[in-house]
């Protein structure tokens, strides 16, 4: 893929990403108290919890608000526009033992960030 194309890709992506974030924040669904299956059942927060209420908030123009909710998913809304087109360096996937360790870290520390959020721990 050409650098030109490449760009493209990611601008396009960018751009329905905008959309669908507007959408949300313009558009008032009636959804359940919460839509994590392992937070229903038990009480506790997934790391991924918050994801609905930052991408409305990112959709609103309160950044603040959605980094408070999910830096998770922020950080996923953010990335999504060059997954796949932008690769990571060659080193990065031959250590796959590291990638599993950051991805593991990623998760156990947007756990950690879900638990403080809901008085869980920490307060």
């Amino acid at each position: 893929m050409t650098e030109r194309a490449a760009l493209t890709r990611i601008g396009l992506r960018a751009a329905a990403l905008a959309v669908v974030l507007v959408v949300l924040a313009v558009v008032h669904v009636r959804r359940p108290p919460t839509l994590c299956v392992l937070r229903a059942a038990t009480g506790v927060p997934c790391p991924f919890c918050g994801g609905t209420t930052a991408a409305v908030d990112v959709g609103h123009g309160r950044f603040a608000a959605a980094l408070a909710a999910s830096p998770l998913a922020v950080a996923m809304v953010l990335a999504w526009p060059a997954i796949g087109v932008i690769r990571a360096p060659g080193w990065w996937w031959r250590h796959r033992s590291r990638l599993l360790l950051a991805v593991l870290a990623v998760l156990a520390l947007a756990e950690i960030w879900q638990l403080h959020r809901f008085g869980l721990v920490g307060r």
